[in-house]
């Protein structure tokens, strides 16, 4: 038996409710449970997200024309900013000794990484792709290397992407999707329609 958390977004309820089944139907009993996105995304001890309260949380994730592969650092677990290392048992296994006295929350409760993923070699790959620059060896190969490396240690599941969609007037011209866009609007200047396409 599992608790299955998310917002009460359409979208994700649906979701919730399909995977519950098909768990269901491996034995698995989903208890579902949709939370006000303010209170479920709350940056705090208490959040069920950022507070790691959850057995299963699902959210939407950024992604962009580079992998996102921040969003799995170490740096960025949510915690108690003064806490140490040798204070935190799951982690301190993973990081070892050498790493005892670091304060290893440093977002605070604000850390993005929820799922809590800490891997040495993760974040030392990653890194390095961050500071490289498109064309140089080391971006694309320390972005290839991130990704087999998280495709082997999966530190979330994703599970869908959310298609963009836009509906325009058949005589529209100069409207152009952008999946790296934040806005189907970033070219707005550009738009016209029927005589001011010419």
């Amino acid at each position: 038996s599992v608790n299955y958390w998310t917002t009460s977004a359409t979208q994700r309820q649906q979701a919730t409710q399909i995977l519950a089944q098909t768990a269901a139907e491996c034995g698995i009993d989903v208890k579902l449970e949709y939370w006000d996105s303010t209170e479920y995304f709350a940056r705090t001890q208490d959040g069920p997200l950022n507070g790691r309260k959850f057995d299963l949380g699902q959210f939407a994730w950024l992604s962009g024309v580079g992998p996102p592969c921040d969003l799995f650092i170490t740096d960025g677990i949510p915690g108690d900013p003064g806490a140490l290392v040798k204070d935190i048992p799951w982690l301190y296994e993973i990081l070892g000794e050498e790493s005892a006295d670091v304060q290893p929350f440093t977002a605070g409760w604000g850390g993005w990484n929820r799922t809590a993923f800490s891997d040495p070699e993760y974040d030392s790959v990653c890194k390095t792709a961050l500071t490289a620059l498109p064309g140089q060896p080391a971006y694309e190969e320390n972005h290839l290397l991130v990704q087999e490396l998280f495709a082997e240690k999966l530190p979330t599941v994703p599970l869908y992407l959310r298609l963009k969609l836009a509906a325009t007037r058949v005589d529209m011209c100069s409207f152009i999707m952008d999946p790296t866009a934040n806005s189907e609007m970033w070219n707005i200047e550009e738009f016209g329609y029927g005589p001011y396409c010419e």
